[in-house]
């Protein structure tokens, strides 16, 4: 079997791209021939309306990119030997291989599949989000309703397309067990270490965490907060709180903490709550589809309202109050989460499939 992902080039280590190479690996061990394919140009109307100057300058990114190969994942992540990568100047059905099934992984991505001929294969389109932090509604919904058969992530993604009067099978996401577990007891853990994600994108939330911390910080003083990103330490961050650009040891940072919160006003099915809870932490997390299906609120994790600083300082000095209860959520937490193993997302996509 011939496999085709369309995926967006990513340089650094984000969830979408990381869930892809996760099915990719194990395609390939299961003999798959497996290729993904980078656009350099990622849009269906910016690619079909390049002037000459454009297509210039965009064979010149191909040219550079694979001479300095800089477009592979493999510079952090630990990509199957056996798959193939292919830079191409855009995803025109010219550039694609052969397959029996092709994947779109972004809703840019879908607008070229929904364009290919039957060699190209079945046309499947994996959703992960609702993608409308560079797109209108309307550019989204109508990747949606093209005749794709489609894969969703989490429950309420589902429940959108539905509303759409759009069919989908759900896989949840999978975990890496040997990656991220418990080595400090969650018992012996300093309640006072808090962990979050700092990102780039306002919907993530980071100002509002920071807030719920400073927040939170004036009744326990002894807070402290650990940040990780993919990007430089910002300057807006204040001394008193570390920060890890890149950490090749997260699993060591989810050990050190007893809660981790995620402000985001929206996810597809975040990956980092997940790998928390895996390692022990608390879970104090925004109301949102993308943290629903982690587990039972108020037994598996905290839900507070999106955008809304005050109410997940409360959460966090709650959890910081009585230790018992935060020990009691990120035990029940981590119960729940070992339900989420790849083996299980990969054989429900096999049979899918």
């Amino acid at each position: 079997m011939k496999i085709n992902f369309l995926l967006p080039l990513s340089r650094v280590p984000t969830g979408g791209p990381k869930v892809v190479y996760e099915y990719a690996n194990k395609m390939a061990n299961d003999g798959i021939e497996v290729t993904i394919i980078y656009p350099v140009i990622l849009r269906f109307d910016k690619a079909t309306s390049a002037s000459i100057f454009s297509k210039i300058r965009m064979w010149k990114k191909v040219i550079t990119k694979k001479l300095k190969h800089t477009y592979s994942a493999r510079a952090w992540f630990n990509l199957h030997p056996y798959i193939r990568e292919k830079l191409v100047p855009q995803l025109a059905e010219k550039y694609i291989p052969d397959a029996d099934i092709t994947f779109a992984t972004a809703w840019e991505t879908a607008e070229w599949l929904n364009t290919y001929a039957a060699k190209k294969g079945k046309k499947i389109y994996l959703i992960q989000h609702y993608e409308d932090w560079n797109a209108t509604k309307a550019e989204v919904d109508e990747t949606w309703k093209m005749p794709l058969q489609k894969i969703v992530i989490a429950r309420w993604l589902q429940d959108y397309a539905t509303s759409l009067g759009q069919p989908s099978d759900i896989v949840n996401n999978g975990l890496d067990f040997s990656a991220y577990f418990i080595e400090t007891p969650i018992e012996e853990r300093n309640s006072f270490q808090i962990i979050m994600l700092h990102h780039v994108f306002s919907w993530k939330g980071s100002a509002d965490g920071l807030k719920a911390i400073r927040i939170a910080k004036e009744k326990n003083p002894a807070i402290q907060l650990i940040l990780f990103g993919v990007a430089k330490r910002p300057a807006e961050i204040p001394s008193w709180i570390e920060y890890h650009q890149n950490p090749s040891n997260l699993k060591e940072l989810y050990n050190r903490a007893a809660i981790f919160i995620s402000p985001s006003w929206g996810e597809g099915w975040a990956l980092p709550p997940a790998e928390a809870m895996q390692c022990g932490c608390a879970a104090i997390l925004t109301d949102i589809g993308g943290h629903r299906d982690y587990g039972t609120p108020d037994k598996d994790l905290i839900l507070v309202t999106p955008q809304n600083p005050e109410a997940m300082a409360r959460a966090i000095n709650e959890l910081i109050d009585n230790n018992s209860r935060r020990i009691q959520i990120a035990m029940s937490g981590n119960n729940t989460i070992r339900e989420f193993t790849w083996e299980r997302a990969y054989t429900k996509l096999k049979q899918y499939l």
